[in-house]
């Protein structure tokens, strides 16, 4: 019997390496340009860590994420992302002193997903943390980071900017409220997978790419209908501050993130290379606290 790997895991050998190798390079050339000190925090945590910043009903933490009882019956948890591991490493290590802060990592996140193209169990993940900053600059800072590393990798005709805003924390309160009560009325339209989040986390909805779900999403409510006058005006300073750097984007009023720590701005670059796994980075703002880019 041959061999392999354990399903949804990998070897990085020959030329794949290479490639590794010279997109560490390069976040690390981008980190010391843009001044993000570098964690490296351990591939386990307590999983009481997770519960809370990533959601109790998100699909990670109901799903997705690999944990398992210690000797002294304690558990732990692989790091399914690098924002929380890095600011509780921050708060351990008392780095957040003096604000703003920043910080960098590189290195394997583990979920227990379905196995496609672009998507693994372990994975390599790039994570750039702005912690300690409300200025919306912060918010561009990071898509400027993340356009340029993704320029020095690859042709920029094969990736795409997409932008939108979650508004406040009240904001994202009412918009789940909303999504909830209008897919419940078209429960039996949804797939499976999607009514079983219409309760527990209806934003996810949005991500489905299943054609069934697709006619309905369209429907849907729209956050910016929600926006408070703070909101919207964070969202328009954004926009601006791109436009005035040249950068093209496309605001995507359905684009939400799969953990509950974010609000107003988030963002992902999107390639048209690898299937309905599009997404090359993506990331947003934190509570007011951080402002994250990650990529995988």
């Amino acid at each position: 019997m041959k061999i392999r790997p354990v399903r949804g895991t990998h070897d990085i050998i020959g030329e794949e390496l290479s490639v590794y190798r010279f997109i560490e390079s390069k976040v690390s050339e981008f980190a010391k340009i843009y001044d993000y000190n570098e964690i490296i925090t351990p591939i386990f945590e307590n999983s009481d860590l997770f519960k809370k910043p990533l959601g109790e009903k998100s699909d990670v933490v109901l799903k997705e994420m690999y944990s398992f009882k210690d000797r002294n019956d304690s558990l732990l948890t692989l790091r399914p992302e690098f924002t929380t591991p890095i600011i509780r490493a921050a708060i351990s290590n008392n780095l957040i002193a003096k604000l703003p802060a920043k910080f960098f990592s590189f290195g394997p996140a583990f979920r227990r997903e379905r196995p496609q193209k672009g998507r693994y169990r372990q994975f390599n993940q790039i994570n750039f943390e702005l912690l300690g900053s409300e200025d919306t600059t912060s918010d561009v800072e990071l898509i400027i980071l993340a356009n340029q590393l993704l320029e020095s990798i690859i042709n920029k005709k094969n990736f795409k900017l997409y932008i939108n805003s979650l508004g406040d924390k009240d904001t994202i309160v009412k918009f789940k409220e909303n999504l909830s009560k209008y897919f419940k009325k078209y429960q039996n339209d949804l797939t499976e997978d999607s009514r079983s989040k219409i309760k527990t986390n209806p934003l996810r909805i949005l991500d489905s790419k299943n054609k069934k779900d697709l006619a309905l999403i369209k429907s849907a409510p729209k956050i910016y209908e929600l926006y408070s006058n703070n909101a919207k005006q964070k969202f328009e300073d954004v926009q601006n501050l791109l436009s005035n750097l040249n950068i093209d984007f496309k605001i995507d009023s359905n684009l939400v993130r799969g953990l509950d720590y974010y609000c107003h701005t988030v963002f992902e670059f999107k390639t048209s290379s690898l299937g309905s796994q599009d997404t090359l980075i993506g990331g947003g703002r934190y509570d007011g606290l951080v402002k994250r880019l990650g990529g995988k």
